[in-house]
């Protein structure tokens, strides 16, 4: 079943724009190579344009987070394309008994999107264990979705004991195929034609199940951060194919899921066409402290079509 799902996922994501891309490259391929990347926003640029905004610079590079609450650490890591926006619905009813730091990881939302940076895994643990130093952050509990999901994992298995509490949601976390818009956004010359507004909004609409939840005003609020920095693009692009994920999982990742011994809930859309379900039910027999929860008639994102139940199981793993 979590098979078909993807299937379906994929032609569903073909039928709505693919082939309009598709006649792009054909058309505009000798084109590529010729133009240089937009540059990013620098992080004092980023400070004028977001003046509310948190930031702190982690090896040189300027990382946005909001801070909620008073109490434990709780850190909420996002995935792919999406930002801490995500978190928006979700954080509030946590506050109580938690601080929590919802962080725009490298490259997303109003962090910095440096061009001259490796994008890999290995930088993304390091910023992350490097920002829990900075706030003097013990024993916190890791909330991760998609890519944030595997960041938190590995982090995990490198740091037996100093974490709390862990929460993979529908996290990439074997070394299994690549979905559609992935595999699209990694392959050279065609990669760079769909990071444009139309695929964004594909990829979203297709993160949900329930029809209206991914309308246009919630789709605007997710690609401003696109719109809003030139080098937003290149680094989800420098992202995708620089993360280099499957080395990871099969020599790391996938053999030390059994080696975690800390408190682990899996929570994950029912219907998630990117990260089937069937992830979730072997990530269950894999790590021993784990508890799986679902979240019916949602799909990739149900942060946004059922944010109450994901807030109540949230609120009962923590506080148990």
């Amino acid at each position: 079943m979590a098979r078909g799902a993807t299937v379906q996922g994929a032609k569903e994501f073909m039928k709505q724009g693919l082939a309009v891309g598709g006649v792009l490259v054909a058309l505009m391929i000798g084109l590529v190579g010729c133009s240089s990347p937009a540059p990013s926003l620098t992080a004092a640029e980023l400070a004028q344009k977001y003046p509310e905004a948190k930031y702190v610079q982690i090896d040189g590079v300027a990382l946005h987070y909001k801070q909620e609450g008073l109490g434990r650490p709780l850190i909420f890591l996002h995935g792919l394309p999406t930002s801490s926006h995500v978190w928006r619905n979700i954080t509030p009813a946590l506050t109580y008994g938690n601080t929590i730091y919802s962080l725009d990881l490298m490259g997303f939302g109003q962090s910095e999107k440096p061009q001259n940076v490796s994008y890999s895994i290995e930088t993304y643990v390091t910023q992350l264990t490097k920002f829990l130093e900075n706030f003097h952050l013990e024993n916190p509990i890791l909330v991760g979705h998609d890519l944030g999901g595997v960041i938190a994992t590995l982090y995990t298995i490198r740091n037996p004991g100093k974490v709390r509490k862990l929460v993979m949601m529908n996290a990439p976390l074997y070394p299994e195929s690549s979905p559609f818009h992935i595999s699209l956004l990694r392959t050279k010359l065609v990669g760079e034609f769909f990071t444009g507004d139309w695929f964004l909004k594909r990829i979203l609409q297709n993160s949900v199940g329930t029809p209206g939840v991914m309308n246009d005003t919630l789709i605007e609020s997710y690609v401003k951060p696109y719109i809003d920095d030139p080098g937003a693009r290149t680094a989800l692009l420098k992202c995708v194919r620089e993360f280099d994920l499957r080395p990871t999982l099969e020599k790391e990742i996938t053999p030390g899921l059994g080696k975690i011994q800390t408190p682990t809930l899996i929570l994950w859309g029912a219907d998630d066409p990117y990260v089937p379900l069937a992830y979730s039910k072997k990530l269950k027999d894999d790590v021993p402290q784990a508890e799986l929860q679902v979240i019916l008639r949602t799909a990739h994102l149900e942060m946004e079509e059922r944010p109450e139940d994901v807030r109540a199981q949230l609120k009962e793993f923590i506080d148990k």
